[in-house]
């Protein structure tokens, strides 16, 4: 069901975007659109266990979907996410000089209610994609935070400068990236890296792999083609290297045998 319905919606959303405007009757839709991308990719997470090995404690089992272990990371994800936004908001630290407008939803102390599930639903795709390259315990999970941190930073590339030249939200310094600064996406691989660490580790089943970088890929796809309209070609240029190397990073899954479940 939330598969199909966030479909439908990015479908939706990205005709919009790319080739027309949002009408402002549907300016909500931005907003709505991140809980639902939140919302499915915990919902692969939360369908992509197979069996641990059984020395792995820290290893999630379920044989269908289980979505307890995964409400309270979530909700500290939700709260961390806030958390920092708010910091970078009111200081101008780890993110550079930003404001957000309402276009995303009601602020928050300057910060719209979403974007904690923005950050939910980054950390958790970024999860999906990335490999343990068969490590086990505080290895592995340190191991997962700074690939999480790479497939974060590779993302916020494309969506950043597009969010900024589509008045999302606006930096004041410019330089950087199309007006970006570099200090945002340093900031962005230190708090993707350490919002991770929120998630139990867990043993993905290659079609949870699949699922989760065909999401990563289309988010990338849809932020590249919004910013060739804007002229932002560089940033195009990135969202077509990250999808090639997403599909690069499920083959290698592929190599290693992790189950077809």
């Amino acid at each position: 069901m939330i598969r199909t319905l966030f479909w439908i919606w990015y479908a939706i959303g990205a005709l919009l975007l790319i080739l027309f405007s949002i009408p402002k009757s549907l300016e909500f839709s931005s907003g709505l659109f991140l809980i639902l991308y939140a919302v499915y990719a915990v919902d692969l997470m939360a369908g992509g266990h197979v069996r641990p090995f059984m020395s792995d404690r820290s290893v999630i089992f379920s044989a269908g979907k289980s979505y307890r272990p995964l409400w309270l990371p979530a909700v500290l994800i939700w709260t961390g996410g806030m958390a920092v936004e708010w910091f970078g908001v009111h200081s101008g630290r780890l993110f550079g000089n930003y404001e957000y407008s309402a276009a995303l939803g009601p602020l928050v102390y300057g910060v719209p209610v979403t974007l904690g599930f923005a950050w939910i639903a980054v950390v958790c795709n970024a999860v999906l994609l990335s490999n343990d390259f068969g490590q086990t315990g505080l290895r592995s999970r340190g191991i997962r935070a700074v690939q999480t941190g790479f497939w974060s930073v590779l993302l916020d590339l494309v969506l950043d400068p597009v969010a900024h030249a589509r008045n999302f939200w606006h930096w004041e310094d410019g330089g950087g990236l199309y007006s970006v600064p570099w200090s945002n996406f340093a900031g962005w691989f230190v708090v993707g890296g350490l919002l991770s660490l929120f998630l139990p580790k867990v043993q993905l089943s290659f079609r949870a792999a699949r699922r989760g970088t065909r999401l990563y890929q289309a988010i990338l796809i849809m932020f590249g083609l919004i910013g060739l309209r804007e002229g932002l070609v560089l940033c195009t240029g990135i969202a077509v290297l990250g999808a090639g190397l997403a599909e690069g990073s499920l083959r290698y899954a592929g190599s290693r045998q992790i189950p077809k479940l």
